[in-house]
């Protein structure tokens, strides 16, 4: 790889984002301009400044990031004379950066505590929200959403979807069942997700891919792929990712005790702070999570303490238990009726 492609490459990973940015805050201000309820508009600004609040905070962090991997990799040179431009290339082309963040973030039973939580979510509650509130509500670009979550942080993703389903109308959907494009993706992404301890430098940037990937193709293709046979009830499919999120987070919770010789809540705070690529992917999982039990709270989904134990245990199991107590035989979290 020269260095017009590095730069190039690293340049295109911003435009897309912005890009994607873009389009969806378009489509939000002009249903916000063209909404005349007073509530809905709240709700929206409310569910703004959260994603406002959590793109500043997580990509502080992840510009650190980029500015400590930078450092780090001069620091292995005997020579860094050059342009400014030579010597950023030369990084990009011998750091895999997307690897070494996740790396770095995975590495170790106090880190992936962090970060099995946010990969559980992403890939299991949240997937089937926007893929049946999207049909609910007619959401445009569903699939946009997921992917700047992967790009940018869940936190900010999950908020502006937030806005869209506030600035929607829902309306009633014919199927409540999920098609195997829906419920296999989901299954096999979590199955990813509890792998990834196990892998090696050989097998972690395949078992990586291969989460992030599954976790979009519903989002994607889900519309234009309705398999009939072999249906799997929403309620169903809530529960079972229910119980294998909550698997997974409880065996990572035990794990950690185990390694641990320090109090659990210095040592998780510490680590929080330990690396900027870590600072990025714990904030963005308290910023979900946060926003998650908001998005509840304001809908009045349910009693406060489901919530209570959201904020203190993990957003995946979490929210996917509320939605299979809420109102899973139609594929709703119940908040969702109440939208309007």
């Amino acid at each position: 790889m020269n260095r017009g492609v590095a730069l190039a490459v690293f340049a295109s990973y911003f435009a897309i984002i912005a890009v994607l940015l873009g389009t969806l805050l378009k489509i939000l201000l002009r249903q916000y301009v063209l909404q005349k309820d007073s509530p809905k508009r709240k709700r929206a600004a409310m569910f703004t400044l959260l994603a406002i609040g959590s793109f500043i905070h997580t990509w502080y962090y992840m510009f650190r990031f980029m500015e400590w991997s930078f450092k780090d990799y001069e620091s292995k040179l005997e020579d860094i004379n050059g342009a400014f431009l030579d010597r950023l290339s030369h990084w990009l082309i011998n750091t895999a950066l997307f690897e070494q963040a996740w790396y770095t973030v995975c590495s170790e039973p106090i880190k992936w505590w962090f970060s099995e939580q946010l990969c559980s979510y992403t890939v299991g509650a949240w997937t089937i929200f926007i893929f049946v509130e999207a049909k609910r509500h007619k959401i445009r670009y569903a699939w946009t959403y997921m992917l700047l979550g992967q790009l940018v942080a869940i936190s900010v993703a999950s908020n502006l979807f937030y806005i869209a389903v506030s600035l929607s109308t829902p309306r009633p959907i014919k199927s409540r069942a999920a098609s195997p494009v829906l419920w296999l993706s989901i299954l096999l992404s979590l199955l990813a997700v509890s792998y990834t301890p196990f892998t090696n430098e050989r097998t972690f940037l395949p078992n990586l891919l291969v989460m992030h990937t599954l976790a979009a193709i519903p989002l994607l293709l889900g519309r234009y792929i309705d398999i009939s046979r072999f249906r799997l009830s929403f309620s169903s499919l809530y529960l079972l990712v229910f119980i294998i999120t909550a698997s997974i987070h409880t065996w990572s919770t035990l794990v950690l005790y185990q390694y641990l010789d320090e109090p659990i809540v210095g040592a998780l705070w510490r680590t929080l702070h330990s690396h900027p690529a870590q600072s990025s992917i714990g904030w963005d999982i308290i910023w979900t999570s946060a926003s998650f039990v908001v998005w509840a709270m304001t809908f009045k989904a349910t009693n406060p303490v489901p919530l209570l134990v959201t904020a203190f245990t993990s957003v995946g199991p979490m929210a996917s238990a509320l939605a299979f107590l809420g109102d899973g035989n139609e594929g709703r979290i119940q908040v969702s009726s109440k939208a309007a």
